[in-house]
């Protein structure tokens, strides 16, 4: 394989149960009336879908304790509408704020090319103790002309 090929991942076929369950969620996140009233509905809503655990966020504690006493029923509802059974003991975790969204990565511009100067290499070669390896002090001159020439100093 040439380092110009670039491998492709498939996270629908390598990890098809999670992919899944993310379309469930986003699915779920838009028939959240259906599953807990428009009354709770209003004050919650679903955030994560675990193998067996639903995370739901509520805005006050009335709206927690309701959703927490709707667990099977919530459970019933999602087998019912998105297929996804839930295993006994089901767990039904509602905080009461929506964590905050990862942010996401700083991309970065990729670093200019850098074209060292060999006659910088060779000068720098000369001014080395002769008892320094030949190999060893190429390999030093030239990376001081590469940082010469990737970082200049400024005036």
């Amino acid at each position: 394989m040439s380092g110009a090929e670039r491998i492709s991942f498939d996270v629908e076929r390598m990890f098809p149960e999670a992919a899944r369950r993310v379309r469930i969620l986003e699915q779920l996140k838009r028939s959240w009336a259906y599953v807990v009233e428009a009354k709770f509905a209003r004050y919650s809503c679903p955030y994560n879908l675990g193998v067996n655990e639903l995370w739901v966020a509520a805005s006050n504690d009335k709206v927690k304790a309701a959703l927490l006493q709707l667990k099977g029923t919530i459970a019933r509802r999602i087998a019912k509408r998105f297929g996804y059974v839930f295993e006994k003991p089901f767990t039904l975790t509602v905080d009461e704020r929506i964590p905050a969204p990862k942010k996401p990565p700083v991309k970065r511009r990729p670093a200019p090319e850098v074209v060292v100067d060999e006659e910088k290499v060779r000068q720098y070669m000369q001014g080395a103790p002769e008892t320094l390896p030949e190999n060893i002090n190429y390999a030093i001159s030239h990376l001081r002309a590469f940082m010469e020439a990737r970082f200049p100093a400024s005036s």
